[in-house]
This record gives structure tokens, sequence and C-alpha cells, in this order.
């Protein structure tokens, strides 16, 4: 018997053929809404934590390091007095060099201050771990000036810092303080006269985010222990690099840092202002490993070419060793000085009879 044909118009939906890959109640699905809320704290949870994070890491390179600010310190000792009362009105300030702590300069000053008191009383700035800032430099010298009543400077620039007592000279002399001598100890005058295998480092440290801290120093201290090896195997060099990096005498990375960056500009920050009279010495070892001592020289002597110039040559001392070689550094000295700046005569010369 045949089965018996259904007619279309009693098939569902008037004889309609719904194929399977689009039928409705086997394909059926409900669109979820995102869950923005959850989303959003727990970027947030990550975005603290790697702030958390961050901020450890510098503060845990700040404790490391020895905290020095903007300011100046006079030692308190007899030599000191002596010279306050022979010259009134006149200071000494020593800025340290690229990296050197606010203990080391200390050292600097002890081993020139003898040949510094016969023009002054002598003094040494810190900078601050917070990175170098030449207003917070000239704010500091400024206050100091005015309490002590000083009209006239003598700066001495420890490598690197012969750059900023450049600037600050410049600062000093719009507010009426005259800068008699600024002396350029082993002094780079751009950044093309540093000759130190870490150049590459002081190049690539200029245009980085400072903020590197712990994690910063370490690569840096390898960095320079492999760049100064010293006839060390690369793992010994790499350790003493990181041992000397996290010594507790060593400023911290941001200062090094900001220095690299003012090192880089240099002599764009040199807006003039330093008069014809102030004196500049230049004070090399001319085999100086660190710094091109001729390229130096003739840099600085460009930049002021109608100010009075003396060199002196302190041979076989390295870079910018005063605390190393104490005798031959205060010799130069007061060579240097006595030829920019003769000493004031202690006694009546001798009138002649006819």
């Amino acid at each position: 018997m045949a089965a018996k044909k259904s007619r279309p118009d009693q098939l569902p939906d008037g004889g309609a053929v719904h194929p399977a890959h689009k039928s409705p109640e086997r394909h059926r699905h409900t669109r979820q809404v995102p869950d923005m809320p959850r989303r959003w704290l727990l970027g947030t949870l990550a975005a603290a934590a790697l702030s958390t994070a961050f901020n450890a890491n510098i503060a845990a390179d700040y404790q490391l390091t020895e905290r020095s600010q903007f300011r100046v310190t006079t030692p308190d000792n007899d030599e000191n007095k002596t010279a306050a009362n022979r010259f009134p009105g006149r200071a000494w300030y020593l800025l340290g060099g690229f990296g050197v702590s606010y203990r080391d300069s200390g050292r600097k000053l002890a081993a020139l201050q003898p040949a510094m008191n016969e023009r002054a009383p002598a003094s040494y700035i810190g900078y601050s771990n917070g990175g170098i800032d030449i207003a917070q430099l000239f704010i500091a010298i400024q206050r100091d000036t005015f309490e002590r009543k000083i009209d006239t400077v003598y700066f001495y620039g420890d490598s690197f810092g012969g750059m900023a007592a450049t600037v600050l000279a410049g600062l000093l002399e719009g507010i009426g303080i005259h800068v008699r001598v600024i002396v350029m100890g082993s002094s780079p005058s751009s950044v093309h006269d540093v000759l130190d295998p870490s150049k590459e480092y002081i190049s690539l440290a200029g245009h980085l985010v400072p903020y590197l801290g712990l994690v910063g120093r370490l690569a840096a201290g390898v960095w320079s222990g492999l760049g100064n090896p010293n006839g060390q195997g690369m793992y010994e060099a790499a350790r003493a690099g990181i041992g000397r990096s996290f010594n507790q005498a060593s400023d911290s990375l941001i200062l090094k840092t900001t220095q690299a960056t003012f090192l880089q500009a240099f002599p764009a920050q040199y807006d003039g202002g330093i008069p014809s009279s102030t004196g500049i010495g230049l004070l090399y070892d001319p085999k100086d490993f660190i710094v091109n001592a001729r390229m130096a020289i003739v840099g600085w002597e460009a930049l002021f070419p109608k100010n009075p110039h003396f060199e002196y040559d302190i041979p076989n001392t390295g870079h910018a060793s005063p605390e190393i070689h104490p005798e031959t550094y205060r010799v130069a000295l007061t060579v240097i000085l006595d030829q920019l700046d003769p000493p004031p005569l202690t006694t009546k010369p001798v009138q002649p009879i006819f």
C-alpha cells in the first residue's frame, strides 16, 4: 500500500523548507556582554603592582647611595678661618666630577685647601642624588654668598665640574658677584674630548629614562666593568664593576644620567656672561686617559678667546686626582693663581732713595 503524501498546504509554514544549517532551534546562542568592571579592576591592580615594583626599585637604589643635597660645605678648620680673616668677601667653590660622590669631593678639597687658602677660604658643593640641577646649585651658592657677604668667587672644576662652574659663573656675574678665576682640573670642553672606554655608556645614559634604580645600577656596573677590564677576565671584570657600582659612597644613577645629559649638550648651556677679566686655569696631565687634554685646552680657549689663560701640565697624575697627588696639585694650583691672580702685597714695597 503506497504511503500517503502530504500536500504542500498541509506542511508547516505553508510548505517552506528550512535547511538544517539555518535552523533557529539547533543554532540558537546568546551574546554575552563583556564584564568591563572586572577587567578594569584587574588592569588597575596590575598597574598598581608595576608602579609599586618600579618605585621600590628606585627607593632601593636611593637608599644604597650616599644621600647628598645641593649644599655648600665649608670645613670648619683653622686654615679656613685664617683665610676668611685675610681675604674677607672671597670664597672658593669646588664642584665635583662625573659620578664623584659628596664625600670624595670633600677629599679633593682637603688636598687643595692649602693652596686655595692663599686666596680665600675653601668650600665644596654636593650634588643631589635626585639629579644635577644648575638652578639649585646657583641658589645654594647665592645663599652662601649672602650669608658670608662674598663678592668675589674662585671656582675649581673637577673634571665635569668645570662645565658646571662655567654656567654658574655667568649666573653669578649677573647678580654682581665677580668670578675671579675658574680652574679646569682635567675638565672636558665637550663630550668629544672624552676618551674613557665607558663613553658609550655616557652617551647612552644621556638618552635613557633616568629612573632605572637598582636594576639600572646593576646593568651599569656590568657595563663599566667590561668596558674597563684592567687585564681581568670578563667574569672578574663584571664582578669588579658591580662592586664599584654598589659602593655606598657612589652617587645615584639618576645623578649620573642627568650629568650625562648635561655633558652631551655642553657648551650649549653656556649663555655667556663671564667677563674677559676672569682668568681660566688649565690643569691637565698630557697623557690623561679619560680626557684628551690637548682637545680640551683648545676647546676652552675657543670658548673664552678674550680671557687670560694659563696652562700647567701635571704629567703622570692621571685624571682629576688631587686626592691621590696632593703635593703636585697644590704646586700646580699655586703657579696658576700666581699667573692669573697675583697675590696681594703683604708689605709696603721699599721705595728707592734716589
